[in-house]
């Protein structure tokens, strides 16, 4: 398999600084993006230590990530590589939570973090917040994550329709997240796996630019760029829709084998 890909991060129009953090894998075929929160910049250092930690979490059981490597789609693989990802999400969890005890003005930080691991034709995801990672295929986009958000909470139980958030009293609440990586010691991630197409591409984003892809047109027309534009793209579009928080995107394109 051949598997491309483009990141681009912008501070966006409303921010002073960035507490958006990527980071990328490419011989283990790793993708992780995060978006922190906290004051006196520890939304930034909860990100970054997310990212960092998520990657060497996983690098250090790549010997399951290698045995594994031909046959990913057997139940045992599937289940020891997702226990994998939550297992470096629980490291991450505790590492930030950790952190912020031991300095009072990181106390409260915490982040989003969604990971994305590639394997032959499978691909493996973990997350906890509302950063998205969304899935192009066949001309269709599908957002493969759930926001752990209290307005898609408020949606699902039915107290609000998704078209009425920003004129509601809860618009106020936007960035409210139900869950965050470091907030507490441990914290629950959602982990799926699923079969990887070739022709598949991804867009792992903070909701700094998810915000503004309401149409799904908008989501399909950056998808049809070329890797290295979409990444700028997606940030432009972002800040001429208002640039209200920092903006991250992810781009990876799954190719088949010539």
């Amino acid at each position: 398999m051949e598997i491309k890909f483009f990141a681009a991060t912008d501070v966006g129009r409303q921010r002073d600084h960035n507490e958006d953090n990527y980071l990328i894998d490419p011989k283990l075929h790793l993708f992780v993006v995060a978006d922190g929160m906290g004051g006196h910049a520890a939304g930034e250092v909860a990100s970054q230590i997310a990212v960092h930690t998520v990657c060497r979490a996983v690098r250090d059981n790549a010997d399951v990530i290698e045995r594994h490597r031909d046959n990913p789609d057997s139940p045992s693989a599937r289940q020891e590589i997702l226990a994998v990802l939550e297992h470096a999400i629980q490291t991450t969890t505790s590492e930030v939570y950790h952190r912020a005890e031991e300095d009072p003005d990181k106390r409260g930080m915490g982040t989003t973090c969604s990971c994305l691991l590639l394997m032959g034709t499978r691909g493996f995801i973990a997350h906890v917040g509302d950063s998205r990672i969304y899935l192009l295929r066949q001309g269709q986009v599908h957002q493969i994550t759930e926001d752990h958000s209290l307005l898609n909470e408020l949606v699902r139980r039915g107290k609000i329709k998704r078209e009425e958030i920003e004129t509601s009293p809860y618009a106020k609440y936007k960035n409210a997240v139900t869950r965050a990586v470091g907030a507490y010691e441990t914290v629950e991630a959602d982990t799926l796996d699923f079969e990887v197409l070739p022709g598949d591409q991804f867009l792992m984003c903070s909701d700094g630019l998810h915000a503004y892809l309401d149409a799904a047109d908008t989501l399909v027309d950056l998808f049809q760029l070329d890797l290295r534009e979409a990444g700028p793209a997606a940030i432009r579009h972002a800040n001429a829709c208002g640039g209200e928080d920092n903006i991250t995107a992810l781009f990876v394109e799954f190719l088949a084998t010539p």
